[in-house]
């Protein structure tokens, strides 16, 4: 699209902008970060003090970014192991998600919030969540009924949990030939652009893609077995080890069940490739099958990064993750009075998703940009013909106020996970847990033949725990 042509798109938008930026922002995060609000939340987790964190996201239960907001609660409520609510929060999310999807045209909101956003910043924009944060959002929910001793609910989850990954493959095809296009038409008058966000390559190379997840399928594969449906489990334990081959402990558990089911030819492929001792669980034993959750997912930054239109240089803001690659810290798991059980081992890197996810997203955000640009003129100078200089004046005051990077994503999410799966004596264990940081215990009950599942989450040095024998 032209120059010429965009100014006058941007005429029919100015009335529907301008009604929407006067008569109130769609999102809370136009001019104050979305970092920024979060922050406290989080202050509140890590004190345990749920309900007061929980009390500030329920004020946004109906705003237009209610989608994130109730991420943020479910999330928090789980934590809190406060299934109830934690169910019901995710299950606001998927109704809101599935009514984006269902829409058939364009609303009036929609196109008020579109206007808006051409004229502040993307944060106008009603978060609709990420491909990677939709997979997480029915994972957890799969976890709320596994905690809740509804493992049919879990399977219905998880099984979701695997079409949003389908879903978003199939996409992702058409998104980058849409962003390779969108790259050759800006790319020769905007390479700073691209040089801006060359750092993040390092964190966003860890990953294929920003949605595949080897924890929701290693999760998956969990509760298929406790339904007693070894081959629904093996299919998703391959698909976790095909995502991150290097997890021992997933290794183990293709190599058991390809025994188990008689896959010989698989059962000799894996043995070649992972020569890993697989052990099974003793008459008078159970298995214990943790996952540990470590840390926040990381937080945009925003950068300012000069664009060319007209042959002038403008600088605007983007987002960006301004940070260099950690290995993840592992928790290591002993009993008390007794041997170690061993430490975790990462089975998806959340940081590296999150980035993977705006590296996606940064061809189209040029574009939108660039229409920003002209609109913001445009603004500016229907704004002096209509009311003189001083009118202008504060049109362009207005534009710099407005001119900030969307920088929400589900803060609360885990920088990564991790598993641990080992066999244990039947009866009760008090199980050590420390991850160097974060230091604590839970007491868990073992049961032969069967799995109990325990669940730690490290925010900074507090430690949140549950656990379910199934």
């Amino acid at each position: 699209m032209g120059i010429s042509a965009m100014r006058s798109l941007i005429r029919l938008v100015f009335i529907v902008g301008v009604i929407s930026v006067l008569g109130g922002c769609a999102s809370s995060s136009i001019f104050t970060s979305y970092p920024m609000q979060i922050q406290p939340i989080k202050m509140q987790i890590q004190a345990k003090q749920y309900t007061a964190a929980q009390t500030t996201l329920e004020k946004h239960r109906n705003d237009a970014d209610k989608i994130l907001y109730m991420m943020e609660r479910g999330r928090t409520s789980q934590l809190a192991n406060d299934r109830k609510s934690s169910i019901e929060d995710f299950k606001q999310v998927i109704e809101a998600m599935e009514a984006n999807e269902d829409k058939a045209i364009i609303s009036l909101t929609d196109a008020a919030a579109q206007g808006s956003a051409l004229l502040t910043n993307d944060n106008a924009i009603p978060y609709a969540g990420e491909a990677y944060e939709r997979v997480f959002v029915h994972q957890y929910q799969a976890m709320n009924y596994l905690f809740s001793n509804n493992l049919e609910a879990a399977r219905v989850e998880v099984k979701r949990a695997g079409i949003e990954q389908r879903v978003a493959l199939n996409a992702h095809e058409d998104e980058l030939a849409d962003a390779e296009e969108k790259s050759r038409e800006n790319a020769d008058k905007n390479k700073s652009f691209s040089d801006a966000f060359a750092a993040m390559d390092a964190v966003a190379g860890k990953v294929k893609n920003s949605f595949q997840n080897a924890y929701t399928f290693y999760v998956s594969g969990v509760i298929y077995e406790m339904l007693d449906k070894p081959n629904d489990a093996y299919i998703d334990y391959k698909k976790a080890l095909e995502i991150f081959p290097d997890n021992v402990y997933v290794q183990k558990d293709v190599l058991r069940l390809a025994k188990q089911l008689g896959m010989r030819q698989d059962y000799d492929l894996y043995k070649k490739r992972y020569p890993v001792e697989v052990v099974t669980p003793g008459v008078n034993e159970g298995e214990v099958v943790l996952f540990f959750e470590h840390g926040y997912a990381p937080i945009k930054t925003e950068v300012s990064v000069p664009i060319f239109v007209d042959n002038k240089a403008q600088k605007v803001a983007f987002p960006i993750y301004a940070m260099t690659w950690i290995e993840p810290t592992t928790l290591r798991v002993s009993v008390a009075g007794g041997a170690s059980m061993g430490e975790t081992s990462p089975i998806v890197y959340v940081q590296s998703m999150a980035v993977k996810a705006l590296q996606e997203k940064l061809p189209a955000m040029l574009a939108r940009q660039i229409l920003r640009l002209v609109a913001k003129q445009e603004m500016a100078k229907t704004a002096g013909k209509a009311g003189g200089p001083l009118a202008q004046l504060g049109a362009n005051i207005f534009n710099i106020l407005s001119e900030n990077a969307d920088r929400r994503n589900w803060l609360t999410l885990p920088n990564d996970a991790q598993i641990l799966r080992v066999s244990l004596p039947e009866g009760e264990h008090h199980l050590i847990l420390n991850n160097g940081k974060a230091k604590g215990s839970i007491t868990v009950k073992v049961v032969p033949g069967k799995k109990t599942v325990v669940r730690v989450v490290a925010t900074e040095k507090t430690l949140h725990t549950d656990a379910v024998v199934m």
